[in-house]
């Protein structure tokens, strides 16, 4: 990794570390951060448990988590060295959790939400989460299949040519490298995240793969229209240097902030012909704050984005908030036409209020 000196105009080497000589721990620290920032592995993720022993041989799975999909996302974490037996374990966990109902994946949640104090009710979170409607829709959603992530610091050979092969023959599995940097005055540690499995582009190959072999086995996604549009959109808010996601199961894409429990949506509600900018919080006190703000610069926000934006409380959860704008949609007229100018519009909501944010919040 390297610094640019913009005086010398010149690259400046940044001093590569390990954890154990900065006292950086596996549980204590690199945990945490990815249980508060699960965005950090790349991807939108619901974190759902820590440190679950309640499998038969008590065995301990670090973090457990649902994506977009409502797979379960098994987490295993590693300080430094990954070692060559990680890949059997995560397997292991993996077949624990293929047996684990709906009903199980609550009281795991709510289990989560008790012992961290935090907000809201285990289902709402959930269904907000995947965006579906009833308690119904989510038990034929939830835990379809499993995933694996494996971070770590420096990855042993086999488990990446193991990975790999798990990848290209159907297991969803990641393994992403996380790897400490010193700054210049040796104070401050620097940490980057890279995925190495599978590579990015390949991914995306694999991802689209996946696409249609789900639609082959009849699960349920937008129209073809739909998913182009979005993921136009997504392409487009991406080369502006945001990190946006989309399903082709949705009908909205997402992009973070990158400020804590922030984030931007963009939904098509076909039934009511419009598009919706949000800007939305699942947390209290920040939406508190995220409400001062905006109804201080409401007027600014409006002119410069040319949207007419109001706060609302959740739909689900009154403690959840949201920032909401909304454009009709022509009688007849194809989500096509209007992928430049929603887009434009998109892009600017987000760095409106992204600047906002960033000396108000």
């Amino acid at each position: 990794m390297y610094r640019y000196d913009k005086i010398k105009n010149e690259l400046i080497e940044i001093e590569s570390t390990n954890f154990s000589d900065q006292k950086i721990k596996e549980r204590e620290h690199i945990e945490e951060w990815i249980r508060k920032s699960p965005q950090t592995l790349g991807e939108d993720l619901l974190i759902i448990g820590h440190e679950y022993d309640k499998f038969e041989n008590n065995e301990r799975l670090d973090l457990l988590a649902i994506d977009t999909d409502g797979n379960l996302v098994i987490i295993e974490t590693k300080q430094d060295y990954t070692g060559s037996g990680v890949d059997f374990q995560v397997l292991k966990y993996c077949s624990y959790c293929s047996t684990l109902k709906p009903i199980d994946i609550i009281e795991i949640y709510e289990e989560y939400i008790k012992k961290f104090g935090l907000h809201g009710d285990a289902v709402d979170n959930i269904l907000e989460f995947l965006d579906i409607d009833s308690r119904d829709i989510l038990n034929n959603v939830l835990n379809k299949t499993q995933r694996i992530i494996i971070v770590g610091n420096e990855f042993d050979k086999r488990i990446l040519s193991v990975s790999a092969w798990l990848h290209q023959n159907g297991i969803d599995i990641k393994c992403i490298s996380i790897k400490p940097y010193l700054d210049s005055s040796k104070t401050d540690v620097l940490i980057d995240l890279n995925q190495l499995i599978p590579p990015k582009d390949i991914e995306n190959y694999y991802i689209k793969k996946k696409i249609q072999r789900d639609k082959s086995q009849g699960d349920v996604f937008q129209p073809n229209d739909v998913i182009q549009f979005f993921e136009n959109i997504v392409e487009a808010v991406k080369q502006q240097g945001h990190h946006a996601y989309y399903h082709p199961r949705k009908s909205y894409c997402t992009v973070k902030s990158g400020f804590k429990n922030i984030s931007f949506t963009l939904i098509y509600q076909k039934s009511f012909s419009h598009f919706a900018f949000e800007v939305v919080t699942h947390d209290p006190e920040i939406k508190q704050k995220m409400f001062s703000v905006f109804e201080e610069n409401k007027n600014t926000i409006c002119s410069k984005i040319n949207l007419e934006f109001n706060a609302e409380d959740g739909k689900r959860n009154p403690d959840w908030g949201r920032i909401i704008a909304s454009q009709k949609l022509e009688k007849g007229q194809s989500i096509h036409n209007y992928t430049e100018g929603v887009n434009k519009k998109f892009i600017k909501t987000i760095e409106v209020f992204k600047e906002l944010f960033k000396f108000n919040l």
